[in-house]
């Protein structure tokens, strides 16, 4: 797995806010993720660079987000459905979330304060998380509401499961991890 920063964040000699500052990481850095700790209510990820292993913090206390994760096959990791706490989107929120991804949302977090949000609104059925309305009309919304630029991506439903293409059909985003439903 690998993350990158969001934000600049301190590479750090231990999973502490205590802990000794080496230098910085900056919006857009890359590094390959060896492993996540929880700490401090916190979570870190260790890395190796420059010849030792550092730590960052990629999840504040507070649950302000610094880095996106991804996996081998560069697929963004934040907002995968089977990470949910609702059993609806777990088990058939696709749609929902490519909505979602298009709508700027970063994580599985803000999605599920989202589809509260939209099954409160009428705009997914709760039970099943079918989306209602249009699903770029939803995109829209929800860029809106969470003052998002929306993304670029074009919502495409597979072997009954939906995904988000770039204009040349690559993948973008997949809630239930790369290639899945093709």
């Amino acid at each position: 797995m690998k993350v990158q920063f969001t934000t600049t964040v301190k590479a750090r000699d231990g999973p502490s806010t205590q802990a000794d500052s080496f230098f910085n990481k900056y919006s857009g850095d890359i590094v390959i993720v060896t492993d996540v700790i929880d700490n401090d209510a916190r979570k870190w990820v260790e890395f190796n660079e420059r010849g030792g292993t550092y730590y960052s913090c990629i999840m504040d206390d507070d649950g302000s987000l610094y880095a996106r994760l991804f996996d081998s096959n560069n697929s963004d990791c934040s907002m995968l459905q089977e990470n949910s706490s609702y059993k609806a989107v777990r088990e058939s929120g696709c749609c929902f979330l490519c909505a979602c991804y298009l709508g700027g949302l970063n994580d599985i977090e803000e999605a599920d304060d989202c589809f509260d949000w939209a099954t409160k609104k009428g705009k997914v059925k709760g039970w099943n998380s079918y989306v209602n309305i249009d699903k770029y009309t939803l995109a829209r919304e929800i860029a809106s509401k969470y003052n998002r630029t929306q993304r670029d991506g074009i919502i495409v439903k597979g072997k009954g499961h939906f995904y988000v293409t770039d204009s040349n059909g690559n993948e973008i985003f997949n809630s239930a991890g790369t290639g899945y439903g093709h």
